[in-house]
């Protein structure tokens, strides 16, 4: 009778035996997890609103300075400092002070090594440059470095998940310095420090920290560099080491170059913490290795799945990147979307350059046993992909869908079509072409529809999902039989409709549209339009689901009394809002002066509010107000029979009358508009941008669910449905 409502029972699906979840589901490769019991407590202690050269901050950048180096083991003679811009903003500052007066080579084999290449051929446009480069997976030849030359590389390519094994191939003597981007290295692999002149990476990769803040770290020689060398370029402010020639100690001794966020600064400190709590550099090394050797001894035992880089010692043990062989890529991208819709695994699939796979961050922060959990859903969601039972789907949307609902499903690796189907295609059959269909209110799904389609030879058709509450235009008993699956998203809409009821009740109760018409006919009636308060009045409502109780509550903030019909409710939501309840529906109009409408369209409900309902509404209120008698329906266009409460507009026992929601839609000529107080709304409920983003995400993320092989419990219109649909299996 009602529409979807929070009180609902959920029908349970059948449970069996399914891998266990990880307790945390961040495996992104930056971001990355924040440490273990990490909550935002650890914040406590920042000094908010606070300058970072106060003491209290200071002593802060100065402490993290001091324990980076401890942990890292950082030799004595070398300088730490945090620059701006995070990893990228330290490698391009150093590139851009640092490079000029040697030939360069640039080493890289995965997308950021490349684009250091880009720096220093477009950017900077080095004469004496040598593209040092291999495909992914593989390393270039090292040994063939010609180490007069500046070296620009990275000691682990985060989306090749390919590092160098060690540091033997850079000689202890060089002419040039070697400038190292060990963002996803760094507090996760063992650094030998003099072969390393500069060593840049950002807090929010191994330690899981937060982004924006880059750290680097350079040697003596790196000093007597920036000394003894004056680019010829342009040098911004933000990358400027230098004062008159000499290096400016102030940035390495706490003084930052701009305004750096000391909120981060703590997560960093409490990062550190932790560190040095782990057993410093060899424990947070142990506990990558650890969760490395899980999915390395995952791949030993599996046919199926390789690491992308193609020796093993240069495999990476934090950014770890394999390969699907018996996948396509669309298949692989099934999977993860499988993953991360189940709250398994997030941001795990390759990096846009990289080959199709997955790419897991196994660092520090992140704990082996989740790592555990994930490779047995991994193994899980291959199989039910592999098998075809999770496919690629056809989808078709008819009547207009959210941008971001659209590429969602088109992400997770299904095909989607947005266009209109005739009547007359429908009726013969077209459906069948589609596994699923996602309507608003304009297409009708009747049972004659669902026949032509089910009747096809092959038909594919296994679900029709509703962008929206209500589901009268399809036919429920005529999909159950045929085991195709309805769905709808009862609460994306809620605050909208709310919100159009609440004001359609005060301009009723103001005269607004009679106002405001009135003035651009160039009148002033102010004596004419007084109008009455909400407050003390009966609010009548008939339905009282979810959409209903959401606009109980504001009306009861608003002073009104609540009066309810609702056969299925149970007595203890009626007791939480200090409400009556009335048997019939004749009771509420008896009782009350304002009604609104939040019921679905049945044979049961169809022209329900007619002459007697209206003419039993008694016109004053309980304080003694003659208010006259409101209805509003926003809920479902049918219920109130237009005819009869066009009769009562004329006769004045209707006061007034809102309706966003009619019989026939479009709405061609009728009574009702010959009435000055009748105020029309072109069934705009949930047409807000916020509505249509949430409608689309939960209409996607149903449509998703039902198409993994399970019913989403949530959305789950004909719940009878489900055994037909399939036999019962564990939900992905």
């Amino acid at each position: 009778f009602t529409e979807a409502r929070a009180d609902t029972p959920i029908v349970p699906l059948i449970k069996m035996a399914q891998p266990r979840k990880p307790a945390c589901p961040n495996f992104s490769s930056g971001p990355c997890a924040k440490r273990p019991g990490y909550t935002p407590a650890a914040l406590a202690d920042a000094t908010f609103g606070r300058s970072h050269r106060a003491p209290l901050a200071l002593n802060k950048i100065k402490d993290s300075m001091a324990m980076t180096k401890e942990i890292l083991k950082i030799p004595s003679d070398y300088l730490v400092a945090m620059v701006p811009a995070s990893d990228t903003g330290a490698v391009e500052m150093m590139m851009w002070q640092l490079l000029g007066p040697r030939g360069v080579t640039v080493c890289h084999w995965e997308s950021f090594g490349g684009g250091w290449w880009g720096d220093a051929s477009k950017e900077l446009k080095l004469p004496k440059l040598r593209n040092l480069n291999a495909p992914f997976g593989s390393l270039p030849d090292l040994n063939s470095i010609d180490w007069n030359d500046d070296v620009v590389f990275t000691w682990n390519g985060t989306t090749s998940g390919v590092k160098v094994p060690n540091g033997d191939w850079i000689p202890e003597s060089r002419g040039g310095l070697s400038i190292c981007d060990a963002t996803s290295a760094a507090f996760a692999m063992d650094i030998p420090w003099s072969k390393i002149d500069v060593l840049t990476f950002s807090w929010q990769k191994c330690l899981g920290g937060e982004g924006a803040h880059g750290m680097l770290v350079i040697s003596p020689r790196t000093v007597q560099r920036l000394e003894s060398f004056s680019p010829d370029r342009p040098i911004p402010k933000i990358f400027r080491l230098t004062k008159k020639g000499k290096l400016d100690k102030a940035i390495f001794n706490g003084s930052v170059i701009n305004t750096p966020s000391m909120v981060c600064f703590e997560d960093y400190l409490d990062a550190l913490r932790w560190a040095k709590a782990c057993g410093g550099l060899e424990g947070l090394i142990a506990r990558s290795m650890r969760n490395f050797s899980v999915i390395q001894q995952f791949i030993a035992k599996t046919p199926w799945m390789e690491f992308l880089a193609k020796d093993p010692a240069t495999t990476s043990n934090t950014s770890v990147c394999v390969i699907i062989n018996d996948l396509s890529k669309g298949q692989v991208k099934t999977l993860t979307a499988l993953l991360e819709r189940n709250k398994v695994a997030y941001d795990i699939g390759s990096y846009r350059d990289a080959p199709a796979g997955l790419r897991i961050w196994c660092g520090p922060t992140v704990e082996t046993k989740d790592v555990e959990a994930l490779m047995e859903w991994v193994a899980y969601a291959h199989d039910k992909v592999k098998s075809g039972e999770i496919k690629k789907m056809r989808i078709i949307v008819t009547d207009g869908l959210a941008a971001g609902a659209i590429k969602a499903m088109q992400q997770a690796g299904h095909e989607v079509v947005k266009k209109k189907i005739s009547k007359e295609d429908l009726a013969a059959g077209a459906l069948s072409e589609w596994d699923a269909i996602i309507i608003r209110s304009a297409t009708k799904v009747t049972a004659a529809v669902i026949k032509a389609a089910v009747a096809k030879p092959g038909s594919k058709l296994r679900l029709v999902a509703r962008a929206g509450v209500g589901v009268d235009n399809v036919d429920l008993e005529a999909a159950t039989a045929a085991g195709v699956m309805v769905v709808n998203s009862p609460l994306s809409a809620t605050n909208s409709v709310v919100e159009l009821a609440l004001a359609h009740l005060l301009s009723q109760a103001r005269f607004i549209p009679r106002a405001d018409r009135a003035m651009r006919d160039g009148k002033w009636p102010k004596a004419e339009l007084v109008g009455h308060e909400l407050a003390g009045k009966n609010l009548g409502f008939i339905g009282f689901g979810r959409i209903g109780q959401a606009l109980g509550r504001v009306a009861k903030a608003v002073g009104m009394n609540i009066h309810v019909y609702d056969p299925f409710l149970p007595d203890a939501v009626i007791q939480q809002f200090g409400a009556t309840r009335h048997a019939t529906p004749l009771d509420v109009f008896r009782a009350c002066t304002h009604i609104t409408i939040h019921a679905f369209l049945s044979p049961q409900t169809k022209h329900m509010v007619n002459h007697e309902l209206i003419g039993a509404m008694p016109g004053v209120a309980p304080d003694g107000t003659k208010c006259g008698n409101h209805i509003v329906n926003c809920g479902r266009g049918g219920i109130i029979d237009e005819a009869a409460a066009a009769a009562m507009l004329k006769s004045g026992q209707l006061r007034s009358l809102a309706l966003d929601v009619f019989e026939t839609e479009p709405v061609g000529k009728t009574p009702l508009f010959e009435s000055q107080n009748f105020q029309g709304t072109p069934h705009i409920g949930a047409s807000t941008i916020e509505a249509q983003n949430r409608v689309g995400a939960e209409i996607a993320n149903a449509v998703l669910s039902a198409l993994d092989g399970s019913a989403p419990p949530g959305n789950l219109v004909n719940k009878a449905v489900q055994p037909k649909f399939s036999a019962p299996k564990p939900r992905l």
